[in-house]
């Protein structure tokens, strides 16, 4: 069996040292995350909820297993998007027990908002971001959501 590439301790290093780089530049370099809170009067937690349950819909422990919230903490965030009539909460008919949060059409206008709001900061980034770099910063962005996506599956 071949050996992972985990053991690989530069490549392991190299990624570390990458990825918290990026970490304290992301919110105030690439995209304003202070705007995007701004224009929606929510905190981030709420519109990475928003943003989660657009893809599908998701019970409390999964949304606090993908956003790092505790459980606890999920619930007050949850009935704030409730009350803005943003999520729905649904009972699944084979178990009553299980509770999934859906999004509702007011949610998907909201994150149309974002989006929009997000394209217009992309396109006040400077001018000496060329074209060919642009497409190398969205695919390698591909390649992250991929990955992010592989380990939200446990793969």
């Amino acid at each position: 069996m071949p050996s992972s590439w985990t053991n690989d301790d530069s490549l392991v290093s190299d990624l570390a040292e990458r990825l918290f780089g990026v970490m304290s530049m992301f919110p105030k370099r690439l995209v304003h995350v202070d705007a995007l809170t701004k224009l929606t009067g929510m905190p981030l937690s709420q519109i990475q909820i928003l943003a989660l349950v657009e893809k599908e819909d998701l019970s409390i422990g999964q949304i606090s297993e993908r956003t790092g919230v505790a459980k606890p903490n999920v619930t007050p965030l949850v009935d704030a998007l409730c009350d803005r009539g943003y999520v729905t909460r649904q009972r699944q008919t084979s178990d009553r027990r299980m509770v999934f949060v859906r999004i509702e059409p007011e949610g998907l206008r909201c994150l149309r908002e974002l989006r929009a709001d997000i394209a217009d900061q992309v396109r006040a980034w400077p001018d000496s971001i060329g074209k060919t770099q642009a497409r190398h910063l969205s695919a390698a962005l591909e390649t992250l959501i991929s990955v992010m996506d592989t380990t939200d599956r446990g793969a």
